[in-house]
């Protein structure tokens, strides 16, 4: 169905509610014509016609029975055009009814009257102009009919004439305010049509942006069914959530929440564990609208993610002051460097003062250490990604790798890594990230005085959109109640160590779109690193 209005000067669009309205002429004609012959049958037409010319009026109806007839098998079909069709309607009947006026002794008979819901019907369905010409088209045809009966009466008559013009005023203004109004409907219909097709748009919009967000959106109704659910929403409550679920069946612990706030109205933000996902949540209660049987909006986020996003933000926030700190300190730090090397040149600094000399130039490295780790978080440059074949790249960062300990015993095994396994990465920072984790495998395994060695895998995601690549080792491994705290900035069980290789590393994870984490394992440590895949476009590989 069209449903855009007409521009100044066009024909209306053809519309379904347009042949309608000529469809309904049809019943309308067949209905008269049948009320007129049931009269003449009867014997009443005499009576209610005072001039009545019987043959005349008796196959004028018969002729407009068949005219309606034709003209209802037109517009079931639907051919010729709507504008003709009109045309067509209104020529049959100014023709047939200016016949039947003729036939029944001039206007005065009162069937010109007759006339109006065709001229309407038409004025419907036509632009102003042309329904103003079937108005006067209609005028015409009945003071027409009047001259031609006065004519054939030879009984000249000019109140007849004013009669007639009346009811041609009647057709004017009968047309006008019906086009008027037909054309107003459109304009409605068209802004109608506009404002839901903005609104369907609008609509589109939210829901896609709904879908797209982290946070868990949910909207329950008074009886506890959910009526819209994102993707976020499902995965933290752990459930397809379709629409109609009741709450109690996918989150028992949500719907008695839901159940007390709508009874007390209490603080509606709180946590929940909830049992099909096994997370915590953070939850927020919103009424949608007034009265008790408003819907509910429930804003779910996972409480673990928050508590990240916090970390993150106060690390960012450690780390920059630290830089500010480190590089305050370096100066000092290089004239306590210097004295101890001018010292060291001294042969007087034996025996107690010589300890305690190696003491302060122990020390003075180690914090040179720690203030070179945080500087570089502050002054990290710039990542240069490169798509790196892996299999072959790995392969050199382990021979890199025992080239710079030519000494120790340092084994890495390369298994499990397919051949043709592409990633996104800068290659300087995948090797400082390896090379770090190589470090403390081989620290722990000595100072538990064990011989370490270190496995590299690497495989792609399920979906198919990442590479996990996977080092392990045998060594003592992490004490489960150190795990989550290894990555924070200055934690160390090493006497020697600056707390901030791993922290470092997922910082340089991070910077490369990918992610550095711990996975608990029955025997020596894991950590895994989850790489971006080139796109598919891209071509050669970085060695």
């Amino acid at each position: 169905m069209n449903l855009h209005a007409a521009r100044p000067g066009e024909a209306p669009a053809a519309r379904t509610e347009d042949w309608r309205i000529l469809a309904v002429l049809g019943p309308y004609r067949l209905l008269l014509v049948t009320t007129l012959l049931t009269l003449y049958r009867a014997g009443l037409a005499p009576a209610i016609f005072e001039q009545l010319r019987q043959p005349m009026f008796y196959y004028g109806c018969l002729a407009y029975a068949l005219i309606a007839l034709v003209l209802l098998l037109l517009g079931v079909y639907r051919t010729p055009s709507l504008r003709i069709q009109a045309h067509l309607h209104l020529g049959a009947d100014v023709l047939m009814i200016g016949a039947l006026v003729l036939g029944t002794g001039g206007v005065s008979s009162g069937l010109g009257i007759l006339l109006i819901p065709p001229v309407v019907g038409s004025s419907l369905v036509l632009r102003p102009r042309l329904a103003a010409v079937h108005a006067a088209v209609a005028t015409l045809a009945m003071l027409g009919a009047e001259a031609a009966n006065q004519l054939a009466a030879r009984a000249p008559d000019t109140g007849e004439y004013t009669q007639a013009g009346l009811l041609g005023l009647m057709f004017f203004v009968s047309s006008l305010v019906a086009n008027a109004a037909a054309q107003r409907a459109r304009r409605s219909e068209a802004v109608a049509a506009r404002v839901g097709s903005e609104f369907m748009s609008l609509s589109r919009l939210s829901e896609n942006v709904i879908e797209a967000m982290h946070t868990g959106v949910l909207v329950v109704d008074a009886d506890g069914r959910i009526r819209t659910a994102n993707t976020a929403a499902r995965r933290l409550l752990g459930s397809e959530l379709a629409p109609g679920t009741p709450t109690t069946k996918v989150a028992p612990e949500l719907h008695g929440l839901v159940r007390a706030w709508h009874a007390a109205n209490h603080d509606p933000a709180t946590s929940l564990q909830i049992t099909g996902s096994g997370r915590e949540v953070s939850v927020r209660l919103t009424r949608l609208g007034w009265g008790e049987r408003a819907p509910v909006l429930v804003m779910l986020e996972d409480t673990a993610q928050l508590r990240e996003q916090a970390q993150r933000i106060k690390l960012a926030a450690l780390g920059r002051l630290s830089a500010g700190i480190a590089h305050e300190i370096r100066n000092p730090l290089s004239a306590i460097t210097q004295a101890g090397q001018l010292l060291a040149e001294s042969t007087q600094m034996q025996g107690e003062n010589g300890r305690l000399l190696a003491m302060i130039q122990r020390h003075a490295g180690r914090i040179e250490r720690i203030v070179s780790d945080v500087l570089d978080l502050s002054r990290r440059d710039p990542s240069r990604q490169q798509t790196l074949s892996l299999r072959q790249w790995l392969a050199q960062a382990v021979a890199f790798y025992h080239e710079s300990h030519p000494r120790e015993s340092r084994p890495i095994e390369l298994t499990d890594v397919p051949a043709g396994l592409r990633i996104r990465f800068d290659p300087e920072h995948l090797r400082q990230v390896l090379f770090n984790l190589w470090d403390n495998s081989f620290e722990s395994g000595a100072r538990s005085d064990r011989a370490v060695r270190v496995s590299l895998r690497a495989a792609p995601t399920r979906e198919g959109d990442a590479v996990q690549i996977d080092v392990a080792d045998d060594g003592p491994g992490i004490p489960g109640e150190l795990q989550e705290r290894i990555f924070e900035p200055f934690f160390t069980t090493n006497a020697n160590g600056t707390g901030l290789g791993l922290f470092l590393c997922r910082e340089l994870c991070e910077y490369n779109q990918a992610r550095l984490s711990h996975v608990p394992t029955a025997r020596g440590a894991m950590f895994r690193i989850r790489c971006a895949v080139p796109p598919a476009a891209s071509s050669g590989a970085a060695t």
